[in-house]
């Protein structure tokens, strides 16, 4: 029997999303590989967020003996994926990676696995499988972008990575790509600028099919954008009551929403905690930069009643914050952290500004030579949100390291998480999201935390200050991952 192990890499020791305990999901993409492959295949996983895939010399596997070795990365495990990769091929294990780095920046993936395939699986990952099985693998495949329908044929396998970790929440995917243009947003780039629906019933099949109590929808935005796409979140939700589905759930969607009150209540009435928001930025002339025109729209001042209508309708508000934004200034700090407060966000996730490859944003900042961490592959680790990549325009790094560290102490710091706790009660009227709430936001203390760190540490290297655009490192020298080049 042939032997496949499937693995998501991750740079040892850093926290982010993966460290929220409360909703650590299995990689669904993983899963889904797993469920599609043909023929009599014998699997295993190692994520690394939960065991590391090469040994402390980080040369060698931790395992041995399959025929195939299947790798996804984000950007930031994109040159971890490379060493497991060269490690894999050192013991005659064949290499085969996907997912959204080796989909935008494939000629640098193809230096290092035998086989990249772009795009998305389901149609495409059959061929793959029969031509290893003859003999025949090719370097590179293109699962394209297919109509969503194609997911009623296959489940993920979410008992093997259950087996294996335990996982207490899963992903489900009801939606992909996105018709917006926000300079900074990777989701266009990979799922493509088409906004691609799962018909809600095989959704609601898919649900019912699995035991899993916690579901995270994966996806940019479940809600949609124009009145079809909220019909159809409707009908999602209003299936879920009527089949008594009875899932404790979160996703992701616009502000927006607020508006929709029978959907609000639907959302409540099947379990939704709450949802992650793109709030992104207070200031217009900074979302006009980014194109985030959905908030605009909106406006910044119905913010406040937004926010409200999701809390009267028992619900958590998870606001995602962008810092270091071009137009954003040192007082800029100070504003966000007394909207956070004023506005009854509930949790607190942000990113620093990162220009992620092929987005709007990498191409513009490359233009203006503003980028700094340019040694790839092995700067790719930085790409995380949780790094400075660029020169700031209206900033100094002090600037920057003293007002992150203003929004920690006024948001995170001391007894704030358990203010905070008791006032989502009080607005929500909902104990049970607000200890949802408390819970995400303990752990993203940590993580905001190590972002300081880093910050300091970036400070007292010098690096920030480096002109990587004219250094003697653009010389093209390639070492293995010692890669030296530096030019994108």
């Amino acid at each position: 029997m042939r032997k496949m192990m499937l693995v998501n890499p991750h740079p040892p020791g850093r926290h982010g999303e993966e460290s929220i305990t409360v909703i650590v999901q299995m990689p669904l993409n993983l899963a889904y590989i797993a469920a599609l492959t043909p023929g009599d295949w014998e699997f295993d996983v190692i994520d690394e967020n939960m065991e590391l895939a090469l040994d402390e010399t980080e040369t060698n596997t931790t395992f041995d003996g399959f025929d195939l070795v299947c790798i996804t990365a984000l950007t930031h495990q994109a040159a971890r994926a490379y060493k497991i990769a060269e490690a894999c091929k050192k013991k005659g294990m064949t290499t085969i990676m996907g997912g959204i780095h080796a989909s935008v920046v494939t000629d640098e993936a193809l230096q290092y696995l035998d086989c990249v395939v772009t795009g998305e699986a389901e149609n495409i990952w059959a061929t793959v499988i029969k031509d290893f099985e003859e003999g025949n693998l090719k370097k590179l495949y293109d699962g394209g972008l297919p109509d969503l329908s194609v997911l009623k044929k296959v489940y993920p396998n979410r008992e093997l990575m259950r087996k294996k970790y335990d996982y207490k929440f899963s992903s489900i995917i009801t939606t992909k790509g996105c018709p917006n243009r926000c300079e900074f947003c990777s989701v266009p780039t990979f799922q493509g600028g088409k906004f691609r629906e799962r018909p809600y019933e095989d959704v609601l099949d898919e649900m019912e099919a699995t035991d899993y109590k916690g579901l995270m929808f994966a996806e940019d935005n479940f809600y949609g954008h124009g009145k079809r796409s909220a019909e159809r979140a409707r009908n999602l939700f209003q299936g879920m009551v009527d089949r008594k589905v009875n899932k404790d759930w979160l996703g992701f969607t616009a502000l927006n929403i607020n508006s929709d009150a029978e959907v609000l209540r639907l959302m409540a009435e099947s379990g939704n905690f709450g949802m992650l928001i793109g709030v992104e930025s207070t200031n217009e002339e900074v979302l006009a930069k980014m194109n985030k025109r959905v908030n605009l729209k909106l406006g910044v001042d119905s913010y406040y009643e937004s926010v409200d209508r999701i809390h009267q309708a028992g619900l958590v508000v998870w606001g995602s914050m962008v810092f270091g934004a071009d137009g954003d200034g040192k007082d800029s700090f100070a504003r966000m952290a007394d909207f956070i407060l004023d506005n009854n966000i509930d949790i607190l996730t942000y990113g620093i500004s990162t220009p992620f490859p092929k987005t709007p944003l990498f191409e513009r900042l490359d233009g203006e030579k503003r980028i700094f961490r340019k040694n790839f592959p092995n700067d790719w680790k930085y790409y995380d949100t949780a790094n400075v990549i660029s020169r700031f325009v209206s900033l100094s790094l002090e600037e920057f390291i003293e007002g992150m560290q203003l929004v920690y102490d006024k948001v995170y710091a001391g007894t704030m998480l358990r203010e905070r706790f008791r006032n989502t009660i009080k607005r929500t009227h909902n104990p049970r999201n607000a200890m949802f709430a408390f819970r995400v936001g303990s752990d993203w203390k940590q993580v905001f935390e190590q972002v300081l760190d880093g910050l300091r540490e970036l400070y007292d290297s010098g690096d920030y200050y480096k002109d990587w655009y004219t250094s003697k490192s653009m010389v093209v020298e390639k070492q293995g991952l010692e890669t030296v080049a530096t030019a994108y």
